[in-house]
């Protein structure tokens, strides 16, 4: 299992990408639609953490906003956690997809391959992921969304995260991860914390 990359207030393994000023084109090699994320892009989320029993523990909500910054020569847009101003994760949107950076790692890796289609897998920092769906429905505080892709990431012996990722607009709606029970073995795991869109402004 990986370790938490989640902590209880900078959670999250999580989302979206640096956008161009110029809405019809960026300078990550992917084409923006008008509604992808941006600087001063803003989520909340609802963060929730659960035992092994699965009784929920504690849950706040989280708010990052979308500051661009330059890494290796390309922008990037560093997702800031607006209660310790510090980022959590940075991301880039590419022709094959959404990109990211999970601070306080080095390494960038493919997060949300798009287009993608059912069954198709690609690499991700913590193993492999599985596309599972391509038109799912998901319903979180912020509404019910229709053709998400729903996305498993597994290390070498267990499911480790679970996305729901929108083609355009937030990107990241829900967004699950998981953690070897006490009693192993490493693919006996729980659902240990939860990220649910509130809101969204670009």
């Amino acid at each position: 299992m990986k370790a938490t990359f989640l902590m209880p207030l900078t959670v999250l393994c999580l989302f979206f990408s640096a956008c161009d000023r110029n809405d019809d084109d960026d300078s990550n090699g992917g084409t923006t639609n008008g509604t992808d994320p941006r600087a001063n892009s803003t989520w909340v989320y609802k963060v929730t953490q659960y035992n092994e029993a699965g009784a929920t523990i504690g849950s706040v909500n989280m708010t990052l906003k979308g500051v661009e910054v330059t890494l290796g020569g390309a922008t990037w847009l560093n997702m800031v956690d607006q209660s310790t101003m510090q980022p959590v994760i940075a991301l880039r949107k590419n022709t094959d997809g959404w990109w990211y950076l999970p601070y306080p790692g080095t390494a960038t890796s493919l997060w949300f391959k798009y287009p993608a289609t059912v069954n198709e897998t690609y690499p991700y920092v913590y193993g492999t992921c599985t596309v599972k769906n391509i038109n799912e429905s998901v319903t979180v505080p912020a509404g019910a969304f229709t053709g998400t892709y729903m996305v498993e990431g597994h290390d070498t012996n267990s499911l480790e995260d679970e996305f729901w990722f929108t083609t355009s607009g937030a990107v990241l709606v829900k967004f699950n991860t998981y953690d070897q029970k006490a009693a192993g073995p490493a693919s006996n795991v729980f659902k240990k914390q939860s990220l649910e869109l509130v809101s969204y402004t670009r």
